[in-house]
């Protein structure tokens, strides 16, 4: 019986090669993750800064038009304007403490507003909203109509709601009516001093 003699031809080292080899595969392979997932967070944070480009560009264009509209109605909006509200805001509230609400002023206001053939039979205060509460009669609904405009139309008052309104027979004369009416509106007492610190 012959004996059986086994060479090894591979060259000595060869598992460390392989070894190093795979090592080198592995951390190529990590390179790569690692370089398109840099890839892709870089493309995400130019999105990201592209999208706030726009949104800072169209912040300044619309800081813009707002300047350019409060020149257009002779309003100052820089810095050192607003930084003096609270000053302004201050002296109205101490105004307002010191001489409380002018009911001389309110009618004033009132008889500038209401046309001449509307009757107002009786005018209240609710101080907690400052809302005037009206109740009146007019010949015609255009009186009514034309009250309604000149309130709106009037710097002091804002928000008028018509509450109710209808048509009423004269007792003298059955042939005729007038139509009465109840109607609330905000009113502003601090409006004249407010325009006295504008200009």
């Amino acid at each position: 019986m012959v004996p059986r003699v086994q060479i090894r031809l591979a060259a000595p080292g060869i598992k460390h090669l392989s070894l190093a080899q795979f090592g080198l595969k592995f951390i190529s392979g990590a390179g790569l993750g690692l370089t398109l997932s840099f890839l892709w967070i870089g493309t995400t944070l130019h999105e990201k800064i592209d999208a706030l480009e726009i949104q800072t560009h169209t912040i300044i264009e619309g800081t813009n038009q707002m300047v350019a509209q409060a020149k257009t109605k002779d309003l100052d909006i820089s810095s050192q304007a607003i930084q003096k509200i609270p000053k302004h805001i201050a002296f109205i509230k101490q105004v307002r403490e010191r001489v409380g609400f002018s009911w001389t002023q309110l009618l004033t206001d009132l008889e500038a507003a209401v046309p001449g053939n509307l009757t107002m039979s009786t005018v209240s205060l609710d101080e907690k909203t400052n809302t005037v509460l009206l109740n009146g009669s007019t010949p015609t609904l255009q009186g009514l109509n034309q009250l309604i405009h000149q309130l709106e139309k009037h710097q002091a008052f804002h928000d008028v709601i018509l509450t109710q309104h209808g048509k009423k027979k004269n007792n003298e004369n059955t042939s005729q009516s007038f139509i009465v009416f109840s109607m609330k509106v905000s009113y502003d007492p601090l409006f004249h001093i407010s325009q006295m610190i504008k200009s």
